[in-house]
């Protein structure tokens, strides 16, 4: 009897050592398991807190959204199908000021602010003019063009367009967040929404539109490429700031990093050549 207890009590210390060993494991893997999360929300808090320009230098690049499809300044070489164009250059002068690479995302010009807001694409290299609406949503660079806007007919402009102002009643084929949809409906055209301009073209010469309004420097080089489409540019503005690089709200270091590429660029003439390389002469600056 003496015996079998003696053994009952052994099995029973074995059974409580096995079970405090689990314990210890489980407790050790708790911890781990702990101090991994901790890491991980302490990386997570890292990045948060990071400065926008300290998470581009971080990245080694700045990720520029772009149409590449909107000559002169973003499309593809037809020899080399390389993206191309003023704003591509300038984008990769400027990434090279601030001590970084340029990264080029393609898409619709309707997605591309929502890529930046999405967190997809730092900023739109694409021509993008700082209106009162867009400020109020993003931190805008300086300019880096400044060019005009133009009202764009069919050669025998049956609808006699001579101005911006005499748009007001007719059917304008724009983009649909294009700052020139914003300008044809405050001058009083209805909307007939395309994806580029070479649609907005189709669109004048099926009839389904009677007029476009778009970027003067764009339409020349379009009209260069194709002298025998059915277009002409019956109007035109005065020439004003037309492109700026949008980033989103409290990107205050990486703005001024910029605005300091873009202003070294203008001083050193880079800007001017690249300017006079896609339009003929000088609209980098006033």
């Amino acid at each position: 009897m003496s015996n079998n207890l003696s053994k009952s009590r052994g099995v029973l210390r074995k059974a409580v050592a096995l079970l405090s060993g689990v314990a210890v494991l489980f407790s050790l893997a708790a911890c781990g398991s702990a101090n991994a999360g901790e890491s991980s929300d302490a990386k997570s808090d890292a990045s948060s807190s990071a400065s926008a320009l300290e998470q581009v230098k971080s990245a080694g690049k700045i990720v520029f959204a772009t149409e590449g499809t909107y000559a002169p300044f973003s499309y593809h070489d037809s020899k080399t199908n390389e993206l191309t164009g003023y704003d591509v250059e300038v984008a990769k002068a400027i990434a090279k000021e601030v001590g970084v690479k340029a990264e080029f995302a393609e898409g619709s010009f309707d997605s591309l602010l929502a890529g930046v807001d999405a967190k997809k694409y730092d900023t739109v290299a694409d021509q993008i003019s700082a209106t009162d609406e867009r400020k109020a949503k993003y931190d805008f660079t300086e300019p880096y063009t400044y060019s005009y806007g133009v009202v764009v007919t069919t050669k025998d402009n049956p609808k006699g367009v001579k101005s911006f102002d005499d748009v007001k009643g007719l059917q304008a084929a724009e983009t649909g967040t294009s700052n020139w949809n914003k300008t044809a409906q405050e001058k009083g055209a209805t909307i007939v929404q395309v994806n580029d301009f070479g649609q907005a073209v189709e669109a004048l010469q099926s009839g389904r539109a009677d007029v476009t309004l778009n970027d003067g420097l764009a339409v020349l080089d379009y009209l260069k490429q194709k002298p025998d489409a059915n277009i002409k540019i019956a109007a035109k503005s005065e020439k004003t700031p037309a492109a700026q690089l949008p980033f989103r709200k409290g990107s205050d270091d990486l703005v001024k990093a910029v605005n300091d590429a873009i202003a070294k660029l203008q001083q050193d003439g880079t800007l001017t050549k690249i300017s006079e390389k896609y339009f003929g002469e000088d609209f980098s600056q006033e």
